[in-house]
Protein backbone atom coordinates (compact mmCIF):
# COMPACT_ATOMS: atom_id res chain seq x y z
CA UNK A 1 0.00 0.00 0.00
CA UNK A 2 1.38 3.00 -0.81
CA UNK A 3 2.38 6.19 1.83
CA UNK A 4 -0.66 8.56 2.17
CA UNK A 5 0.84 11.91 1.60
CA UNK A 6 -0.92 14.40 4.14
CA UNK A 7 -0.28 18.16 3.80
CA UNK A 8 0.71 19.05 7.71
CA UNK A 9 -1.88 21.65 9.23
CA UNK A 10 -0.33 25.63 9.17
CA UNK A 11 -0.15 27.19 12.52
CA UNK A 12 -1.30 29.71 13.18
CA UNK A 13 -0.11 32.55 15.26
CA UNK A 14 -1.59 35.48 17.73
CA UNK A 15 -0.32 38.11 14.96
CA UNK A 16 -2.39 36.73 12.39
CA UNK A 17 -5.23 36.72 14.04
CA UNK A 18 -4.98 40.27 15.15
CA UNK A 19 -4.03 41.22 11.67
CA UNK A 20 -7.57 39.30 10.48
CA UNK A 21 -9.18 41.23 13.50
CA UNK A 22 -8.14 44.42 12.42
CA UNK A 23 -9.00 43.87 8.70
CA UNK A 24 -12.62 43.73 9.85
CA UNK A 25 -12.95 46.31 12.00
CA UNK A 26 -11.64 48.59 8.98
CA UNK A 27 -14.12 46.88 6.50
CA UNK A 28 -17.22 47.32 8.99
CA UNK A 29 -15.68 51.42 9.38
CA UNK A 30 -15.99 51.81 5.36
CA UNK A 31 -19.14 49.66 5.55
CA UNK A 32 -20.80 52.42 8.26
CA UNK A 33 -19.31 55.07 6.59
CA UNK A 34 -20.79 54.74 3.22
CA UNK A 35 -23.93 53.63 5.16
CA UNK A 36 -23.94 57.48 6.24
CA UNK A 37 -23.15 58.84 3.11
CA UNK A 38 -25.83 57.39 1.02
CA UNK A 39 -28.46 57.07 3.64
CA UNK A 40 -27.85 60.90 5.34
CA UNK A 41 -26.12 62.91 2.93
CA UNK A 42 -28.08 61.45 -0.24
CA UNK A 43 -24.36 61.23 -2.00
CA UNK A 44 -25.46 58.59 -4.97
CA UNK A 45 -24.10 55.47 -5.82
CA UNK A 46 -21.93 56.71 -8.76
CA UNK A 47 -20.54 59.54 -7.08
CA UNK A 48 -19.43 56.63 -3.99
CA UNK A 49 -18.09 54.30 -6.51
CA UNK A 50 -15.91 57.23 -8.18
CA UNK A 51 -14.85 58.46 -4.65
CA UNK A 52 -13.77 54.42 -4.05
CA UNK A 53 -11.60 54.80 -7.23
CA UNK A 54 -9.77 58.03 -5.80
CA UNK A 55 -9.54 56.14 -2.38
CA UNK A 56 -8.20 53.18 -3.47
CA UNK A 57 -5.07 55.06 -5.69
CA UNK A 58 -4.60 57.48 -2.62
CA UNK A 59 -3.92 54.20 -0.63
CA UNK A 60 -1.66 52.42 -3.51
CA UNK A 61 0.17 55.36 -3.38
CA UNK A 62 0.65 56.29 -0.01
CA UNK A 63 1.61 52.28 0.64
CA UNK A 64 3.77 52.47 -2.70
CA UNK A 65 6.15 55.55 -1.44
CA UNK A 66 5.93 53.92 2.57
CA UNK A 67 7.24 50.75 1.33
CA UNK A 68 9.81 52.18 -0.74
CA UNK A 69 11.13 55.17 1.66
CA UNK A 70 11.11 51.88 4.37
CA UNK A 71 13.19 49.75 2.05
CA UNK A 72 15.34 51.83 -0.33
CA UNK A 73 18.56 51.70 1.52
CA UNK A 74 18.11 47.83 2.42
CA UNK A 75 17.58 47.08 -1.10
CA UNK A 76 20.15 49.46 -2.17
CA UNK A 77 23.32 47.68 0.27
CA UNK A 78 21.89 44.77 -1.27
CA UNK A 79 21.97 45.61 -5.02
CA UNK A 80 25.32 44.53 -6.22
CA UNK A 81 27.64 46.13 -8.32
CA UNK A 82 26.38 49.09 -6.28
CA UNK A 83 24.13 52.17 -7.20
CA UNK A 84 26.50 55.17 -8.44
CA UNK A 85 25.09 58.13 -6.83
CA UNK A 86 25.09 61.62 -8.95
CA UNK A 87 27.06 64.27 -7.75
CA UNK A 88 27.42 67.63 -9.30
CA UNK A 89 30.33 69.35 -9.88
CA UNK A 90 29.25 72.16 -7.19
CA UNK A 91 28.09 70.29 -5.08
CA UNK A 92 31.22 68.55 -5.05
CA UNK A 93 33.24 71.44 -4.63
CA UNK A 94 31.30 72.70 -1.91
CA UNK A 95 31.83 69.10 0.10
CA UNK A 96 35.70 69.92 -0.44
CA UNK A 97 35.23 72.64 1.16
CA UNK A 98 33.55 71.92 4.43
CA UNK A 99 36.20 68.81 4.59
CA UNK A 100 39.07 71.04 4.19
CA UNK A 101 37.42 73.61 6.67
CA UNK A 102 37.20 70.62 9.38
CA UNK A 103 40.80 70.07 8.28
CA UNK A 104 40.29 66.44 6.42
CA UNK A 105 39.95 65.54 2.85
CA UNK A 106 37.42 64.14 0.99
CA UNK A 107 37.71 60.60 -0.32
CA UNK A 108 34.19 60.02 -2.23
CA UNK A 109 30.72 59.29 -1.50
CA UNK A 110 28.57 56.48 -0.19
CA UNK A 111 25.68 54.38 -2.47
CA UNK A 112 22.97 56.88 -1.07
CA UNK A 113 25.35 60.34 -2.04
CA UNK A 114 26.50 61.19 1.70
CA UNK A 115 30.27 62.29 1.58
CA UNK A 116 32.50 60.43 3.18
CA UNK A 117 35.54 62.09 4.47
CA UNK A 118 39.11 61.29 6.13
CA UNK A 119 40.23 63.66 8.98
CA UNK A 120 44.08 64.27 9.46
CA UNK A 121 44.00 63.19 12.92
CA UNK A 122 43.08 59.80 11.60
CA UNK A 123 45.35 59.65 8.75
CA UNK A 124 48.06 60.25 11.53
CA UNK A 125 47.49 56.52 12.26
CA UNK A 126 48.56 55.63 9.03
CA UNK A 127 47.01 54.01 6.11
CA UNK A 128 47.20 51.26 3.52
CA UNK A 129 45.72 51.43 -0.08
CA UNK A 130 45.55 47.71 -2.18
CA UNK A 131 44.38 47.09 -5.69
CA UNK A 132 45.15 46.28 -9.15
CA UNK A 133 46.21 47.69 -11.73
CA UNK A 134 43.17 49.64 -13.55
CA UNK A 135 41.02 49.86 -10.02
CA UNK A 136 41.01 53.66 -9.37
CA UNK A 137 43.78 54.23 -6.97
CA UNK A 138 45.69 56.19 -8.63
CA UNK A 139 42.84 58.20 -8.77
CA UNK A 140 42.08 57.91 -5.46
CA UNK A 141 45.99 59.02 -4.86
CA UNK A 142 45.45 62.21 -6.85
CA UNK A 143 42.31 63.13 -5.59
CA UNK A 144 43.98 63.24 -2.18
CA UNK A 145 46.90 65.07 -2.97
CA UNK A 146 45.20 67.54 -5.11
CA UNK A 147 42.99 68.41 -1.82
CA UNK A 148 46.79 68.35 0.25
CA UNK A 149 47.90 71.26 -2.63
CA UNK A 150 45.07 72.80 -1.86
CA UNK A 151 45.33 72.90 1.81
CA UNK A 152 48.65 74.09 1.95
CA UNK A 153 50.46 71.03 4.14
CA UNK A 154 53.77 69.86 3.03
CA UNK A 155 53.65 67.00 0.88
CA UNK A 156 56.68 64.21 -0.26
CA UNK A 157 54.94 61.65 -2.97
CA UNK A 158 57.20 59.15 -3.67
CA UNK A 159 56.77 57.50 -6.85
CA UNK A 160 58.02 54.29 -7.37
CA UNK A 161 56.73 53.40 -11.30
CA UNK A 162 57.49 56.48 -12.66
CA UNK A 163 54.18 57.50 -13.44
CA UNK A 164 55.21 60.88 -15.24
CA UNK A 165 51.17 61.75 -16.18
CA UNK A 166 50.18 61.79 -12.66
CA UNK A 167 52.68 64.20 -11.87
CA UNK A 168 51.78 66.06 -15.22
CA UNK A 169 48.01 66.13 -13.69
CA UNK A 170 49.20 67.66 -10.51
CA UNK A 171 50.68 70.81 -11.83
CA UNK A 172 47.52 72.21 -12.46
CA UNK A 173 46.39 72.11 -9.27
CA UNK A 174 49.86 73.79 -7.89
CA UNK A 175 49.34 76.73 -10.21
CA UNK A 176 45.73 77.10 -8.94
CA UNK A 177 46.90 76.52 -5.67
CA UNK A 178 49.84 79.33 -6.20
CA UNK A 179 52.12 76.45 -4.75
CA UNK A 180 53.94 76.35 -7.99
CA UNK A 181 56.87 77.86 -6.35
CA UNK A 182 57.13 75.23 -3.54
CA UNK A 183 57.23 72.69 -5.80
CA UNK A 184 60.13 70.40 -5.97
CA UNK A 185 60.98 67.51 -8.12
CA UNK A 186 63.56 64.49 -7.73
CA UNK A 187 63.47 62.58 -11.22
CA UNK A 188 66.89 60.91 -12.13
CA UNK A 189 65.14 60.87 -15.86
CA UNK A 190 64.55 64.72 -15.39
CA UNK A 191 67.74 66.08 -14.22
CA UNK A 192 67.10 69.34 -15.77
CA UNK A 193 64.53 70.53 -13.56
CA UNK A 194 65.15 67.70 -10.32
CA UNK A 195 66.61 69.26 -7.50
CA UNK A 196 69.86 69.22 -6.04
CA UNK A 197 69.95 66.54 -3.29
CA UNK A 198 73.34 65.15 -2.10
CA UNK A 199 73.50 62.43 0.59
CA UNK A 200 76.71 63.43 2.16
CA UNK A 201 75.28 66.62 3.48
CA UNK A 202 73.46 67.33 6.58
CA UNK A 203 72.11 70.75 7.28
CA UNK A 204 72.53 69.93 11.30
CA UNK A 205 76.25 68.65 10.84
CA UNK A 206 74.86 65.43 11.82
CA UNK A 207 77.00 63.55 8.98
CA UNK A 208 77.72 60.33 10.64
CA UNK A 209 73.88 59.24 10.60
CA UNK A 210 73.85 60.31 6.61
CA UNK A 211 77.22 58.00 6.01
CA UNK A 212 75.17 55.06 7.83
CA UNK A 213 71.74 55.07 5.74
CA UNK A 214 73.95 55.26 2.98
CA UNK A 215 76.04 52.69 3.10
CA UNK A 216 72.79 50.25 4.14
CA UNK A 217 71.34 51.50 1.08
CA UNK A 218 74.01 49.41 -1.01
CA UNK A 219 72.61 46.72 0.77
CA UNK A 220 76.13 44.45 0.73
CA UNK A 221 76.56 41.22 1.72
CA UNK A 222 76.94 40.61 5.85
CA UNK A 223 80.98 39.35 5.22
CA UNK A 224 84.43 40.85 6.70
CA UNK A 225 84.42 42.68 3.26
CA UNK A 226 80.66 44.66 4.34
CA UNK A 227 82.39 45.53 7.79
CA UNK A 228 86.02 46.70 6.96
CA UNK A 229 84.21 48.86 3.98
CA UNK A 230 81.95 50.63 6.27
CA UNK A 231 84.43 51.65 8.38
CA UNK A 232 86.86 52.68 5.51
CA UNK A 233 84.07 55.05 4.81
CA UNK A 234 83.48 56.26 7.64
CA UNK A 235 86.93 57.39 8.12
CA UNK A 236 87.17 58.98 4.78
CA UNK A 237 83.79 60.81 4.87
CA UNK A 238 85.01 62.16 8.89
CA UNK A 239 88.47 63.68 7.38
CA UNK A 240 86.24 64.98 4.18
CA UNK A 241 83.77 66.49 6.97
CA UNK A 242 86.59 68.26 9.41
CA UNK A 243 88.21 70.03 5.79
CA UNK A 244 85.12 72.56 6.85
CA UNK A 245 83.74 71.76 2.69
CA UNK A 246 80.84 70.15 0.97
CA UNK A 247 81.54 66.63 -0.54
CA UNK A 248 79.69 64.30 -2.96
CA UNK A 249 80.62 60.67 -4.33
CA UNK A 250 82.90 62.19 -6.57
CA UNK A 251 85.19 63.61 -3.59
CA UNK A 252 85.16 60.06 -1.74
CA UNK A 253 85.72 58.57 -5.13
CA UNK A 254 88.78 60.09 -5.40
CA UNK A 255 89.85 60.43 -1.62
CA UNK A 256 89.40 56.32 -2.04
CA UNK A 257 91.77 56.16 -4.72
CA UNK A 258 94.54 58.91 -4.53
CA UNK A 259 96.50 58.36 -1.55
CA UNK A 260 98.56 61.38 -1.81
CA UNK A 261 95.72 63.49 -1.74
CA UNK A 262 93.93 61.80 1.35
CA UNK A 263 97.12 62.62 2.60
CA UNK A 264 96.75 66.35 2.15
CA UNK A 265 92.98 66.60 3.27
CA UNK A 266 93.98 64.79 6.71
CA UNK A 267 96.47 67.10 7.37
CA UNK A 268 94.04 70.44 6.42
CA UNK A 269 91.07 68.41 8.73
CA UNK A 270 93.67 68.14 11.93
CA UNK A 271 94.51 72.22 11.26
CA UNK A 272 91.35 73.57 10.85
CA UNK A 273 90.03 71.28 13.99
CA UNK A 274 93.29 71.87 16.64
CA UNK A 275 92.06 74.70 17.76
CA UNK A 276 87.83 75.11 17.29
CA UNK A 277 85.74 75.62 20.53
CA UNK A 278 83.21 73.72 18.23
CA UNK A 279 84.65 70.83 18.14
CA UNK A 280 85.13 68.78 21.34
CA UNK A 281 87.64 66.52 22.68
CA UNK A 282 85.62 63.25 21.74
CA UNK A 283 85.39 64.70 18.49
CA UNK A 284 89.08 64.98 17.65
CA UNK A 285 90.21 61.61 19.39
CA UNK A 286 87.48 60.14 16.95
CA UNK A 287 89.57 62.19 13.92
CA UNK A 288 92.63 60.74 14.78
CA UNK A 289 91.54 57.04 15.19
CA UNK A 290 90.02 57.70 11.45
CA UNK A 291 93.54 59.11 10.67
CA UNK A 292 95.40 56.21 11.96
CA UNK A 293 93.14 53.45 10.50
CA UNK A 294 94.05 55.00 6.71
CA UNK A 295 97.47 55.72 7.55
CA UNK A 296 97.89 51.93 8.21
CA UNK A 297 95.48 50.99 4.89
CA UNK A 298 98.07 53.16 2.73
CA UNK A 299 100.82 50.29 3.26
CA UNK A 300 98.49 47.27 2.21
CA UNK A 301 99.23 46.87 -1.64
CA UNK A 302 95.31 45.06 -1.51
CA UNK A 303 93.79 48.46 -0.05
CA UNK A 304 91.86 48.95 -3.53
CA UNK A 305 90.94 45.19 -3.67
CA UNK A 306 89.70 45.51 -0.41
CA UNK A 307 87.05 48.46 -0.95
CA UNK A 308 85.78 47.43 -4.61
CA UNK A 309 82.67 46.52 -3.41
CA UNK A 310 82.44 50.08 -1.99
CA UNK A 311 83.85 51.72 -4.74
CA UNK A 312 81.53 49.73 -7.85
CA UNK A 313 78.29 51.30 -6.07
CA UNK A 314 79.66 54.62 -5.25
CA UNK A 315 80.84 54.47 -8.98
CA UNK A 316 76.63 54.02 -10.03
CA UNK A 317 76.00 57.33 -8.62
CA UNK A 318 78.73 58.98 -11.36
CA UNK A 319 76.03 58.39 -14.07
CA UNK A 320 75.36 61.02 -16.14
CA UNK A 321 71.90 62.29 -15.21
CA UNK A 322 72.18 61.17 -11.83
CA UNK A 323 75.39 63.01 -10.85
CA UNK A 324 73.36 66.00 -11.88
CA UNK A 325 71.23 65.41 -9.23
CA UNK A 326 73.19 64.24 -6.11
CA UNK A 327 76.76 65.63 -7.64
CA UNK A 328 75.92 69.49 -6.31
CA UNK A 329 77.36 71.28 -3.40
CA UNK A 330 75.10 74.17 -3.14
CA UNK A 331 71.29 74.74 -3.06
CA UNK A 332 70.74 71.60 -1.77
CA UNK A 333 67.44 70.00 -0.49
CA UNK A 334 67.04 68.71 2.85
CA UNK A 335 63.79 66.92 3.83
CA UNK A 336 63.57 69.42 6.75
CA UNK A 337 63.58 72.25 4.38
CA UNK A 338 60.15 70.06 2.85
CA UNK A 339 58.41 70.79 6.33
CA UNK A 340 59.34 74.00 6.94
CA UNK A 341 59.18 75.78 3.89
CA UNK A 342 55.82 74.18 3.37
CA UNK A 343 57.37 72.30 -0.33
CA UNK A 344 55.86 69.92 -2.18
CA UNK A 345 58.46 67.18 -3.43
CA UNK A 346 57.29 64.71 -5.76
CA UNK A 347 60.10 62.22 -6.08
CA UNK A 348 59.79 59.86 -9.59
CA UNK A 349 62.20 56.54 -9.55
CA UNK A 350 61.92 54.50 -12.50
CA UNK A 351 63.96 51.23 -11.39
CA UNK A 352 63.82 50.14 -14.72
CA UNK A 353 66.56 52.42 -15.70
CA UNK A 354 69.57 52.52 -14.01
CA UNK A 355 68.40 49.91 -11.28
CA UNK A 356 70.98 49.52 -9.10
CA UNK A 357 71.55 53.43 -8.43
CA UNK A 358 68.10 54.48 -8.42
CA UNK A 359 67.36 51.89 -6.09
CA UNK A 360 70.13 52.54 -3.82
CA UNK A 361 68.83 56.26 -4.26
CA UNK A 362 65.39 55.48 -3.15
CA UNK A 363 66.44 53.83 -0.07
CA UNK A 364 68.54 56.88 0.94
CA UNK A 365 65.90 59.39 0.79
CA UNK A 366 63.68 56.78 2.80
CA UNK A 367 65.74 56.35 5.14
CA UNK A 368 66.42 60.23 5.27
CA UNK A 369 62.89 60.45 5.91
CA UNK A 370 63.23 57.52 8.89
CA UNK A 371 65.82 59.84 10.29
CA UNK A 372 64.08 63.23 9.70
CA UNK A 373 60.50 61.75 11.49
CA UNK A 374 62.61 60.49 14.62
CA UNK A 375 64.10 64.12 15.08
CA UNK A 376 60.70 65.50 15.28
CA UNK A 377 59.15 62.63 16.92
CA UNK A 378 61.78 63.80 20.03
CA UNK A 379 60.80 67.43 19.78
CA UNK A 380 57.37 66.12 19.75
CA UNK A 381 58.20 64.54 23.31
CA UNK A 382 59.57 68.13 24.33
CA UNK A 383 56.42 69.74 24.07
CA UNK A 384 57.04 71.47 20.82
CA UNK A 385 54.29 71.27 17.89
CA UNK A 386 54.91 69.70 14.92
CA UNK A 387 53.08 70.51 11.29
CA UNK A 388 50.96 67.80 9.81
CA UNK A 389 53.06 66.38 6.80
CA UNK A 390 51.11 64.08 4.23
CA UNK A 391 53.78 61.11 2.76
CA UNK A 392 52.40 59.01 -0.16
CA UNK A 393 54.43 56.39 -1.28
CA UNK A 394 52.78 54.58 -4.57
CA UNK A 395 55.11 51.23 -5.40
CA UNK A 396 57.24 51.83 -2.97
CA UNK A 397 58.62 47.89 -2.80
CA UNK A 398 61.42 47.86 -4.44
CA UNK A 399 63.03 50.53 -2.04
CA UNK A 400 62.16 49.41 1.31
CA UNK A 401 64.32 47.64 3.82
CA UNK A 402 63.62 45.91 7.01
CA UNK A 403 64.31 48.81 9.57
CA UNK A 404 61.60 50.90 7.88
CA UNK A 405 58.27 48.96 9.77
CA UNK A 406 59.97 50.73 12.80
CA UNK A 407 58.72 54.50 11.31
CA UNK A 408 54.71 53.56 11.51
CA UNK A 409 55.82 53.56 15.62
CA UNK A 410 57.03 57.17 15.90
CA UNK A 411 55.04 58.93 12.56
CA UNK A 412 52.08 59.63 14.65
CA UNK A 413 53.66 61.38 17.35
CA UNK A 414 55.74 63.25 14.73
CA UNK A 415 52.12 64.14 13.24
CA UNK A 416 52.90 62.35 10.37
CA UNK A 417 50.45 60.87 7.88
CA UNK A 418 51.85 57.84 5.34
CA UNK A 419 49.47 56.28 3.36
CA UNK A 420 51.07 53.69 1.26
CA UNK A 421 49.79 52.37 -1.92
CA UNK A 422 50.62 48.65 -3.15
CA UNK A 423 48.94 46.31 -5.82
CA UNK A 424 49.41 43.76 -3.08
CA UNK A 425 50.66 42.76 0.13
CA UNK A 426 52.75 39.53 -0.59
CA UNK A 427 54.93 42.40 -2.65
CA UNK A 428 56.48 43.13 0.58
CA UNK A 429 58.06 39.58 0.81
CA UNK A 430 60.98 40.51 -1.13
CA UNK A 431 62.10 42.61 2.72
CA UNK A 432 60.80 40.04 4.56
CA UNK A 433 57.15 38.05 6.56
CA UNK A 434 58.11 40.03 9.47
CA UNK A 435 58.25 43.43 7.55
CA UNK A 436 55.64 42.69 5.49
CA UNK A 437 53.15 41.89 8.45
CA UNK A 438 53.74 45.08 10.29
CA UNK A 439 53.35 47.47 7.13
CA UNK A 440 49.79 45.12 6.51
CA UNK A 441 48.68 45.05 9.63
CA UNK A 442 50.48 47.80 11.66
CA UNK A 443 48.52 51.08 9.65
CA UNK A 444 44.52 51.60 11.10
CA UNK A 445 42.81 52.51 7.69
CA UNK A 446 42.70 50.29 4.53
CA UNK A 447 41.56 50.93 1.58
CA UNK A 448 40.68 48.12 -0.83
CA UNK A 449 40.32 48.26 -4.63
CA UNK A 450 39.51 45.35 -6.88
CA UNK A 451 41.57 42.70 -5.27
CA UNK A 452 42.63 39.02 -6.97
CA UNK A 453 45.31 37.96 -4.48
CA UNK A 454 44.35 35.98 -2.26
CA UNK A 455 46.69 36.83 0.74
CA UNK A 456 45.58 40.24 0.90
CA UNK A 457 41.97 39.58 0.60
CA UNK A 458 41.82 37.42 3.33
CA UNK A 459 43.61 39.73 5.21
CA UNK A 460 41.15 42.52 5.17
CA UNK A 461 38.35 39.94 5.45
CA UNK A 462 39.69 39.20 8.33
CA UNK A 463 40.21 42.58 9.25
CA UNK A 464 36.66 43.49 9.27
CA UNK A 465 36.05 40.34 11.77
CA UNK A 466 33.11 38.45 12.01
CA UNK A 467 29.70 39.13 13.17
CA UNK A 468 26.70 38.08 14.37
CA UNK A 469 24.03 37.31 11.30
CA UNK A 470 20.95 35.53 10.72
CA UNK A 471 20.55 32.70 8.01
CA UNK A 472 17.24 32.13 7.37
CA UNK A 473 16.05 28.86 5.63
CA UNK A 474 12.25 28.84 4.44
CA UNK A 475 9.76 26.67 2.49
CA UNK A 476 9.55 27.07 -1.06
CA UNK A 477 6.77 26.00 -3.54
CA UNK A 478 6.57 25.98 -7.43
CA UNK A 479 4.38 28.21 -8.88
CA UNK A 480 3.63 29.34 -13.18
CA UNK A 481 2.54 27.62 -15.72
CA UNK A 482 4.65 28.48 -18.78
CA UNK A 483 7.90 29.28 -16.37
CA UNK A 484 8.58 27.64 -13.48
CA UNK A 485 8.93 30.49 -10.64
CA UNK A 486 9.52 29.27 -6.67
CA UNK A 487 7.83 31.72 -4.20
CA UNK A 488 8.16 31.56 -0.25
CA UNK A 489 5.65 29.04 1.34
CA UNK A 490 5.64 30.97 5.34
CA UNK A 491 7.04 28.39 7.02
CA UNK A 492 11.21 28.74 7.55
CA UNK A 493 13.58 29.00 10.15
CA UNK A 494 16.67 31.27 10.72
CA UNK A 495 20.12 30.26 12.66
CA UNK A 496 22.63 32.65 14.43
CA UNK A 497 25.71 32.60 12.36
CA UNK A 498 28.90 34.15 12.21
CA UNK A 499 30.57 35.95 8.82
CA UNK A 500 32.89 38.32 7.90
CA UNK A 501 31.60 42.26 7.12
CA UNK A 502 33.33 42.71 3.61
CA UNK A 503 32.70 39.97 1.66
CA UNK A 504 35.36 38.45 -0.93
CA UNK A 505 32.71 38.41 -3.58
CA UNK A 506 32.68 42.16 -3.33
CA UNK A 507 36.40 43.01 -3.27
CA UNK A 508 37.26 40.48 -5.79
CA UNK A 509 34.09 41.50 -8.36
CA UNK A 510 35.22 45.90 -7.52
CA UNK A 511 33.97 48.05 -10.05
CA UNK A 512 36.66 50.43 -11.43
CA UNK A 513 36.14 53.61 -9.42
CA UNK A 514 34.98 52.07 -6.03
CA UNK A 515 36.65 50.53 -3.19
CA UNK A 516 35.57 49.11 0.86
CA UNK A 517 37.50 50.93 3.74
CA UNK A 518 38.10 50.16 6.97
CA UNK A 519 38.60 53.08 8.78
CA UNK A 520 38.96 53.91 12.83
CA UNK A 521 36.02 55.92 14.63
CA UNK A 522 36.45 57.01 18.37
CA UNK A 523 32.73 55.85 19.15
CA UNK A 524 32.04 53.18 16.39
CA UNK A 525 35.18 51.68 16.39
CA UNK A 526 36.69 50.41 13.20
CA UNK A 527 33.55 51.35 10.57
CA UNK A 528 33.58 49.60 7.47
CA UNK A 529 31.94 51.77 4.57
CA UNK A 530 31.37 51.40 0.27
CA UNK A 531 33.15 54.33 -0.97
CA UNK A 532 32.79 55.66 -4.54
CA UNK A 533 36.15 57.16 -5.24
CA UNK A 534 36.04 60.84 -5.79
CA UNK A 535 37.06 62.40 -9.39
CA UNK A 536 39.59 65.00 -9.24
CA UNK A 537 38.75 68.46 -10.33
CA UNK A 538 39.71 69.00 -14.37
CA UNK A 539 41.33 72.49 -14.49
CA UNK A 540 41.28 74.46 -17.49
CA UNK A 541 45.34 74.57 -17.79
CA UNK A 542 45.12 70.65 -17.84
CA UNK A 543 46.65 70.77 -21.54
CA UNK A 544 49.42 73.57 -20.73
CA UNK A 545 52.78 72.58 -20.66
CA UNK A 546 54.92 72.19 -17.77
CA UNK A 547 55.49 75.55 -16.05
CA UNK A 548 58.70 74.41 -14.45
CA UNK A 549 62.07 76.39 -13.97
CA UNK A 550 65.52 74.84 -14.45
CA UNK A 551 67.56 74.43 -11.71
CA UNK A 552 70.66 77.21 -10.59
CA UNK A 553 73.42 76.05 -11.40
CA UNK A 554 76.68 77.76 -9.60
CA UNK A 555 80.47 77.78 -10.70
CA UNK A 556 83.21 75.57 -9.22
CA UNK A 557 85.05 78.55 -8.46
CA UNK A 558 81.89 80.71 -5.99
CA UNK A 559 80.74 76.62 -4.61
CA UNK A 560 81.04 75.79 -1.25
CA UNK A 561 82.51 72.23 -2.17
CA UNK A 562 85.49 70.26 -1.66
CA UNK A 563 85.87 70.10 -6.08
CA UNK A 564 88.69 67.04 -5.31
CA UNK A 565 90.53 65.93 -8.51
CA UNK A 566 93.38 63.64 -9.10
CA UNK A 567 96.59 64.84 -9.13
CA UNK A 568 97.69 61.77 -10.99
CA UNK A 569 96.91 61.97 -14.78
CA UNK A 570 96.62 58.23 -15.16
CA UNK A 571 94.04 57.77 -12.07
CA UNK A 572 92.02 60.22 -13.37
CA UNK A 573 91.90 58.34 -17.19
CA UNK A 574 91.43 54.82 -15.25
CA UNK A 575 88.53 56.21 -13.29
CA UNK A 576 86.97 57.83 -16.42
CA UNK A 577 87.67 54.70 -18.50
CA UNK A 578 85.83 52.35 -15.77
CA UNK A 579 82.68 54.71 -15.37
CA UNK A 580 82.13 54.48 -19.15
CA UNK A 581 81.92 51.12 -19.12
CA UNK A 582 79.87 50.48 -15.98
CA UNK A 583 77.32 53.84 -17.57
Amino acid sequence: MPPVQQNRARRRNDAEDLMLIVWLALFLVVGALYYLAYSRFHIRVNQLVELSFYLLLAAVFLYEWLRYAMTREEKMEEVWPRPVPYISPGEDRRQVELARAKQSVLLGYDIFGKPVTWLNETRTYQANCFGMTGGGKTTLLHSITEQDIFSGVPIIFIDGKGDWELFEKLIPAMEAAGRIHQLRVINPMRPDISASYNPFWSEDGNYEDHISFIFDSFKMEKDFFEGHQRVYLENIARILHYTGKRFNFHDVLVAAYDQDLLGRQIKRAIELTRDVDSITDQQRLTLQMSVRNLLESFGDRERVAKIQGLINNLMTFMADDLALITGPYDNLLSLNDVIEQKLILYVSLNVNVNERAVTALGRMLLQNLQLMIGKRYAEAQRGLEQPFVSVIMDEFSPFAYENFAHILVTARGANVAFLFALQSAPQLLQVGRGFRNDVASAPNTTFMLRIKDEETAQDFLMASSRIRQMRRSMRIRKTGLFQNSYKEDGDGSQTEIKDTLAQEEHIKRMPTGQMEMLTPDKIRGVVHQHVHIRQPFRHWLADVPENLYPKLVSYADESNGLNLRFSNPELEERRTRRGKKRS
